[in-house]
């Protein structure tokens, strides 16, 4: 059976129109830093994900929920530009201070094996360890796009 290729376009319409220009400029940052896209159906929508290609991990994706769009970071990265979340509104570090502890970080017989595991940062004084699929999932708002722009290029430079 062929693989059904989904249009980029399919997904931006999905997005809605006050996100059109944000999701433009991250596309572009990211071909022109050597990741692909890479489109599914899923149940509330899309997921959209942007591989980078040398390391063929990936750096994030949008994900839709009941909330609305949402943007999960793989922050692989972060020890080497974690202060940079000093920076980000109280209701984004929330976010982060909410989401679930990384099982493998604390017990690696007790998550799946193949899991790279996740995430672990200085936010606020306090050490987190975060799961790397919902340690960095936070809502698409214009209160959250330049904070997650940056992240993104943190990351990215990391990964050059």
């Amino acid at each position: 059976m062929p693989k059904v290729v989904i249009p980029f376009s399919s997904f931006i319409e999905a997005a809605g129109l006050e996100h059109i220009d944000f999701i433009n400029s991250l596309h572009e940052y990211m071909e022109e830093n050597g990741c692909k896209t890479e489109i599914k159906d899923a149940a509330n929508g899309y997921v959209v994900s942007y591989i980078h290609k040398p390391s063929k991990r990936t750096v994030f994706n949008y994900v839709f929920r009941k909330e609305g769009l949402l943007m999960r970071i793989y922050a692989d990265n972060i020890p080497s530009y974690g202060e940079m979340l000093e920076n980000w509104p109280d209701s984004m570090k929330d976010t982060v201070k909410k989401a679930g502890v990384c099982t493998r970080l604390l017990d690696p017989e007790k998550c799946n094996s193949r899991c790279l595991g996740g995430f672990d940062f200085v936010l606020d004084g306090e050490q987190q360890q975060k799961c790397r699929y919902g340690g960095f999932m936070i809502l698409l708002s214009d209160e959250t796009k330049p904070c997650l722009k940056k992240m993104i290029e943190c990351e990215m430079q990391t990964r050059q």
